[in-house]
């Protein structure tokens, strides 16, 4: 993963840098718990408004979130690691409402393999792909309890709780409600796209009532077997038809994407037509605000049941952990960068990153990803390779979708800040260096200089371990008369270190 600024050691201002929310727990969240994790994971990416900050009274809301072998699991742990956590999806939905109203208009979909428009089938394919199906099982049964956390739990289309969120069934939509749209992303050819015309912008839909002013995504983090990783740029999948629709040659066919064996290893053919569709979805109508469902991580996504397609009736488990994290952006490109180092893998393997920041997407460098909690992700993953590492389960599985494993370095690095140097009248020079115990220095991504309490500056180190911050802080001086001063450093997979804390009175 290449640095993309323009001149390393330049002193940037903390806008240029993209917020990804981050909370995470030690131990398996309860339904509180996780109400309480989303409302902090959304506040951290869009302020104190909350998401009032992107939706008003009145507007029209979609939440794209993913259903998929709901039914598959050990007793007591369906859904697990499958499909969107029904209490993040349904305290989203709430929320929302809040803020809409009852004349706004909001819906939940996913596409279900079927093209019957009832979303909440009790009997619809062998897989039960629907609403109805979707649901943590807390009794340790095949059954729908009351003690169960549904989506849909009376099968009458309108998702649990007091959203009265409309559910869809995307491969229920015909030619009628879908529109064509054509975009040519960076080094591909013309795509032609069939989308739901409900994804429409209000100023895109000619007088239609179906349109959207506001899109959610709530994917699971989960590998995949064919991009590595899925996530908040892979789940727009689902919008596409489920079979050939007006140009479109439908979302079975992959774009040509097929895999062989060779010398004994999974070989992926036309990739690139996939990972450009994927893209081009994103190019026609990007998300509004993500919010990741890392509470489970899928180790061997999304379709994880082995054999037949009976064994989903047999209790066959998933192989997921629990993360009992969160994560948020508005720009997918570096939530998927950060989700894909808490799955343990290295970006750079990934070959969706890099053709979405290639097609302006969003960021893939680590650099100018601002994410929330400083040392917490780092001490997370640690716990991570603590609890499951012994076991082989952490990071996921090395090679799945070709996306390579990180190695496990321990960093135990360290930051030294010499004493502010007065260079003018209000301005003084702040050095650091970065040095660590044995010597190995992880790749440095990003310094930040912090003055009581709010970043001032930051750059991108060069190969040096060292460097220095010249600013004013006039202001600073101005109204509490003292600087609180602090190093922050990050390397390329957000692991951060702080120096210690200092104080100067000039």
């Amino acid at each position: 993963m290449s640095c993309h600024c323009d001149v390393k050691n330049t002193p940037h201002l903390p806008e240029k840098l993209v917020p990804v929310g981050f909370v995470y727990q030690t131990e398996e969240p309860n339904d509180e718990e996780v109400y309480d994790m989303v409302d902090k994971v959304i506040n951290q990416v869009l302020g104190p408004e909350g998401l009032s900050a992107i939706i008003k009274h009145g507007d029209k809301v979609v939440i794209k979130v993913n259903i998929v072998h709901p039914k598959q699991g050990r007793r007591g742990e369906k859904g697990r690691g499958c499909i969107s956590d029904p209490r993040i999806v349904r305290h989203v939905a709430e929320k929302v409402r809040k803020i809409i109203g009852t004349h706004g208009d909001l819906k939940v979909v996913d596409a279900l393999f079927y093209e019957d428009a009832n979303p909440s089938l009790k009997w619809c394919s062998p897989s039960n792909i629907s609403f109805y199906w979707a649901h943590l099982d807390k009794n340790g049964d095949n059954a729908i309890d009351d003690g169960d956390i549904c989506y849909d739990r009376n099968a009458n289309g309108i998702l649990d709780g007091t959203s009265e969120a409309q559910l869809v069934n995307l491969d229920a939509l015909d030619a009628t409600r879908r529109y064509v749209s054509k975009v040519t992303p960076v080094s591909s050819e013309e795509i032609t796209l069939c989308l739901p015309k409900f994804l429409r912008r209000r100023d895109e839909a000619d007088g239609s009532d179906e349109y959207c002013d506001v899109l959610i995504n709530i994917p699971v983090l989960k590998s995949c077997y064919i991009t590595g990783m899925t996530g908040a740029l892979k789940n727009s999948y689902g919008f596409r038809p489920n079979s050939k629709l007006k140009g479109d040659t439908g979302r079975l066919s992959h774009s040509g994407c097929y895999w062989d064996i060779q010398d004994g290893v999974q070989v992926w053919h036309n990739l690139q037509n996939l990972l450009n569709y994927i893209c081009a979805e994103h190019l026609v109508r990007p998300y509004d605000l993500t919010i990741m469902d890392c509470l489970t991580g899928n180790r061997r996504g999304p379709g994880t049941f082995m054999g037949s397609i009976v064994d989903e009736y047999q209790n066959v488990p998933v192989d997921f952990i629990l993360t009992n994290a969160l994560l948020a952006s508005k720009d997918p490109v570096a939530l998927d960068t950060v989700s894909t180092v808490l799955a343990g893998y290295d970006p750079e393997s990934i070959g969706l990153l890099e053709t979405a920041r290639l097609n302006n997407l969003g960021t893939d460098d680590p650099s100018y990803i601002n994410l929330w909690g400083f040392v917490d992700f780092y001490l997370h993953r640690e716990e991570l390779y603590k609890f499951y590492g012994p076991e082989g389960r952490y990071p996921f599985e090395d090679g799945h979708g070709g996306a390579r494993v990180l190695e496990h370095t321990n960093y135990q690095s360290y930051v030294i800040v010499e004493k502010p140097v007065h260079v003018s009248e209000g301005t003084y020079l702040f050095k650091y260096q970065v040095s660590s115990i044995g010597g190995l220095m992880p790749e440095l991504g990003r310094v930040e200089l912090w003055i009581n309490h709010s970043m001032k500056e930051f750059h991108i180190p060069n190969e040096s371990n060292h460097g220095q911050f010249v600013v004013n802080v006039e202001n600073e001086l101005q109204k509490v008369g003292i600087l609180h001063y602090t190093i922050v450093v990050w390397d390329r997979f957000f692991n951060c270190v702080e120096s210690t804390t200092y104080f100067f009175i000039p």
